[in-house]
């Protein structure tokens, strides 16, 4: 029997679960303290995901909009589809930017034809722990009048520089969703700037209602059932009943505009202590799989920005034949490998009706791109094996 392997373990442990549930109240306070003190900034606020902080963030700076019109939402064209969707449940319209496969960031001069008087935000996105550049995505914003959101939410701990990532912009969104570098089972994070952006993010969390006594039970038992999911024993079960595919449909992109619970925020605590050695062990099994593609025909890792310090919460791969692609995908889960073809289709191909240009970045990613897992679970014989099909499938 194959030794399944999740795509992205949960470092949560049953001794995280048993501690928050013996922990007083207050530790929203407190991690919110201690995530403001972790990233250098004084505003940080906790929601039950991160989509409802986008929700919150994005309600607030429409109402607050100079005039009428400013109601875009500039965002890459291949990422979360969450996005497009939270834009459009407050009217507002994405406004899709193509991107490089080779970076996974903007294309080059693709935002400079987006961002205009139209434009309320520009989000920038940093996928897979892989940080993206910010500075010309802010300049282009701030030059229109609009506001620079980082979504970070799978890059808590990466690095720009001296600089945590999320910390660059007007605005940084953070995800403590499953298999994000810190997970409570569901939950989200917005840290603002000092000044305007943290009064406005004070004001949008002003009248968030905290969970009631169910969901905050119902939020600890998910939690509970995800960490047993996202052991290896447990995946392997996930896999067979399909369980997996969940979140490739629209159904899985809704959010409930409350607060995070204690008990969830007692885990994020306790995780938030040993953040910096989890990432610091995707990092390392990233770097060893990095090794072992250098010279590999037919397959390319993107390239981190220049100044980046990524912590590859996945490590994406780009399969240049689609053939192969699929070929590489189907003996990695064979072999009980937690492989991903991450999103299945570009935000134009999924809201087609927003579409106003062709988006070959994005559409090429969406057909080429695999995910490798670079967890804590993943033990030298698995790293070896993913090494060795890629040889055997991908290199000849």
């Amino acid at each position: 029997m194959p030794r399944h392997l999740p795509p992205t373990a949960i470092p949560t442990t049953l001794s995280d679960l048993r501690n928050a549930l013996g922990t007083p109240g207050g530790t929203q306070e407190r991690l919110r303290a201690a995530l403001a003190g972790y990233l250098g900034l004084g505003a940080c606020r906790l929601a039950s995901s991160g989509r409802t902080a986008l929700f919150l963030l994005l309600r607030a700076l429409r109402d607050e909009a100079d005039h009428p019109g400013r109601r875009e939402v500039a965002m890459p064209a291949y990422t979360c589809p969450a996005l497009a969707r939270v834009a459009l449940d407050l009217d507002l319209r994405p406004r899709f930017v193509d991107i490089s496969p080779q970076t996974l960031g903007f294309e080059a001069g693709a935002l400079e034809g987006t961002v205009d008087e139209r434009t309320l935000a520009v989000i920038c996105v940093h996928p897979f722990g892989m940080p993206q550049p910010v500075e010309p995505a802010r300049a282009l914003a701030h030059a229109a009048g609009a506001t620079l959101i980082e979504d970070a939410a799978q890059s808590l701990g990466a690095r720009l520089g001296n600089q945590p990532v999320g910390t660059l912009g007007d605005f940084g969104l953070f995800s403590l969703g499953p298999g994000k570098p810190i997970s409570t089972g569901g939950g989200g994070v917005l840290c603002a700037r000092a000044g305007r952006p943290a009064r406005l993010v004070d004001a949008a969390w002003q009248d968030l209602p905290a969970p009631s006594a169910a969901a905050s039970g119902w939020s600890l038992a998910r939690l509970a059932l995800l960490t047993l999911f996202f052991h290896p024993r447990g995946w392997w079960l996930v896999t067979r009943l399909g369980l997996h595919r969940i979140s490739d449909h629209e159904a899985s992109w809704g959010y409930t505009l409350r607060g995070l619970s204690h008990a969830q925020a007692a885990v994020g605590l306790a995780l938030l202590e040993r953040l910096d050695a989890i990432n610091a062990r995707r990092l390392a099994n990233a770097r060893h799989l990095l090794a072992g593609l250098q010279g590999l025909r037919g397959v390319y890792v993107p390239s981190p920005t220049a100044t980046a310090l990524p912590i590859y919460l996945r490590l994406p791969l780009m399969v240049d034949d689609e053939s192969r692609r699929e070929g590489v995908y189907q003996r990695l889960w064979a072999a009980g490998i937690g492989v991903g073809r991450m999103y299945r289709n570009s935000l134009p191909q999924l809201f087609p009706e927003w579409a106003d240009q062709p988006y070959p970045g994005a559409e090429y990613a969406a057909r080429h791109l695999l995910t490798l897992p670079t967890h804590h679970y993943l033990a030298q014989a698995d790293l070896a094996a993913i090494l060795r099909i890629l040889q055997a499938e991908a290199g000849d």
